[in-house]
C-alpha cells in the first residue's frame, strides 16, 4: 500500500500547548462513529492538552463509515505510524458508536492486540469482556441508559462507567467521560482541571479538514475563503477574506483568528457545490475544525441529493457539535418556527443536525420530508426560507441568537454549528 494514501488517514493535533506536557505519556488514538469524522474528539482532545498531554500525542483515525474499505487493515497501518512516529511501544485506543465495533473486532488479532495498551468502548455494541486475543487488554465501557441508539449494559470483567441523562453524542463527548478516560490511562489519578483554557491574547490558532459527509474522503487542493462574521447583524465583518488551501489529504493549514469572533468558512470544493459553515467563537486553540462537503455519488449522494439548487430558495443546515437535540430538552427555532418537536427530534431520533428546505409547494409546514435520511442523527424538515440578499434569518438554539443571510440554495447550502 502506498504512503500517499496511507498519509489521508494520518492526522496528528498540532497545537499551541495550553501548558508544560510530560513526554513519557502514552499516545492516544480516538476512533469515531457513523456519519462522524475527527471533530467528534475536538473538544476530549482540547480536555487532554489541558492535562499534561502533549499534542503530538493525540491522534484521530478518520475512517469511511458508509463504504466498504478493508478499514481494519488502515487502522493497523495508522496505529503503526503513530507508534513510530511517538517511539511508543503500545498506545491507548478510544473508540465510539461503530468506531467501537471495528475496534472491538481489530483486537481479536494476537498481533494487533500487543499494540495497544487500553481500550475505552463507548456508546457502543455490547462486547462479552475485556479486549484482546486472550482478553488481555484493560478496558473501559462508558455508556448511558438514556442513548437511544446503543442500549448500554454493564459489561461482566470490565471498567463500566455508567452515565444518567446522557445522549449517543454525549456520552462521548462529556466531562465525566474524559475523567473516565484521563484516570484509566494514569494510574487511577483524576485531571487536574476539566476547563477549556481560554486564550489571553485574545487570539486562537485553528486549522482542520475538509472531507466529504459519512465517506471522509479528503478534499484535494480545494479552496476555502474565512471571514469573521457578525451573528447579531447577520454579515460579514471582514471583506478581505483569509483564503486557505486543502493539501492533497484535505488538511487545511493553521491561521490565528480573534478568539471573540464568530466565523464563516466557505468551502468551494472544485466538483461539488458550495458550503457556508457559521461557527461560534473559537475560545480556544482547535486543530479538528473539519468542514464537510456533500457527495454527489454513493450513499451519502443519494442520501442528499433531495436538498434545492435554485435562485429561489434557501438550504440551510443546523449542525450541534457536543450533544443531539431533543424534544423537551433542547429549544431551537427558525423565523419562530419551532424545530425541537415529539415528531421532529424525538430522544430516540438522536438528531445531530436537521435540513432545512422547501420541498417544492412554496409552503412552511414544519413537517419532516420523510425521504430524506434514515431516521436518526439526520433528519430534513419543511421550511420555506425565500432567498433574498436583504433579508436574514434568526436561529435560536438553546438560548443562542444567529442571524444567517438569506442565501440561494444555487450559491451554496449554508450550515450553522452550536457547540
Amino acid at each position: 500500500m502506498k504512503y500517499i494514501f496511507l498519509s489521508l488517514l494520518f492526522f496528528s493535533i498540532n497545537s499551541i500547548a495550553q501548558q508544560p506536557c510530560d513526554a513519557n505519556k502514552q499516545p492516544i488514538v480516538f476512533v469515531h462513529g457513523f456519519l462522524a469524522s475527527g471533530d467528534s474528539w475536538s473538544t476530549q482532545v482540547q480536555r487532554f492538552k489541558n492535562n499534561g498531554y502533549c499534542e503530538n500525542q493525540l491522534f484521530v483515525f478518520d475512517w469511511n463509515t458508509i463504504g466498504s474499505e478493508k478499514t481494519d487493515s488502515l487502522l493497523e497501518v495508522f496505529i503503526k505510524m503513530v507508534l513510530t512516529k511517538t517511539s511508543a511501544t503500545q498506545l491507548n485506543l478510544v473508540a465510539h458508536s461503530a468506531g467501537g465495533g471495528l475496534c472491538f473486532s481489530f483486537l481479536k488479532d494476537s498481533l494487533r492486540s500487543k499494540l495497544v495498551s487500553h481500550y475505552v468502548h463507548i456508546g457502543s455494541i455490547t462486547i462479552p469482556g475485556l479486549a484482546g486475543t486472550h482478553n488481555e487488554i484493560p478496558t473501559m465501557n462508558i455508556f448511558s441508559p438514556d442513548d437511544k441508539v446503543v442500549k448500554g449494559v454493564f459489561i461482566d470483567g470490565v471498567t463500566n462507567i455508567k452515565e444518567d441523562g446522557m445522549d449517543h453524542l454525549q456520552v462521548a463527548t462529556s466531562v465525566a467521560s474524559f475523567e473516565a478516560m484521563y484516570s484509566f490511562f494514569n494510574d487511577e489519578k483524576m485531571p487536574a482541571t476539566k476547563e477549556m483554557m481560554l486564550h489571553k491574547t485574545g487570539k486562537s490558532k485553528i486549522s482542520g479538514r475538509a472531507v466529504t459527509l459519512g465517506e471522509n474522503t479528503p478534499l484535494s487542493k480545494d479552496s476555502i475563503f474565512l471571514y469573521e462574521f457578525d451573528a447579531q447583524k447577520g454579515e460579514r465583518i471582514s471583506k478581505k477574506p483569509i483564503v486557505l488551501f486543502t493539501d492533497s489529504n484535505g488538511y487545511w493549514p493553521s491561521t490565528f483568528v480573534n478568539s471573540n469572533s464568530y466565523l464563516e468558512f466557505e468551502l468551494r470544493p472544485k466538483n461539488g457545490r458550495v458550503i457556508h459553515y457559521f461557527l461560534e467563537p473559537q475560545a480556544t486553540d482547535n486543530n479538528l475544525i473539519y468542514l464537510r462537503s456533500i457527495a454527489t455519488t454513493g450513499i451519502a449522494g443519494k442520501m442528499l441529493h433531495a436538498i434545492p439548487k435554485n435562485d429561489t430558495t434557501v438550504a440551510l443546515a443546523i449542525f450541534s457539535t457536543d450533544h443531539a437535540i431533543v424534544y423537551g430538552r433542547d429549544s431551537l427555532t427558525i423565523d419562530g418556527i419551532n424545530l425541537s418537536t415529539p415528531e421532529l427530534t424525538a430522544a430516540k431520533k438522536t438528531i445531530v443536525a436537521s435540513f432545512l428546505f422547501d420541498d417544492g409547494d412554496g409552503i412552511t409546514s414544519a413537517k419532516a420530508i420523510k425521504s430524506f435520511g434514515i431516521g436518526v442523527f439526520l433528519n430534513a424538515v419543511d421550511v420555506f426560507i425565500k432567498a433574498d440578499s436583504t433579508q436574514h434569518s434568526s436561529i435560536y438554539y438553546n438560548g443562542k441568537r444567529i442571524l444567517l443571510p438569506r442565501i440561494a440554495s444555487k450559491d451554496g447550502v449554508m450550515v450553522a454549528i452550536f457547540n
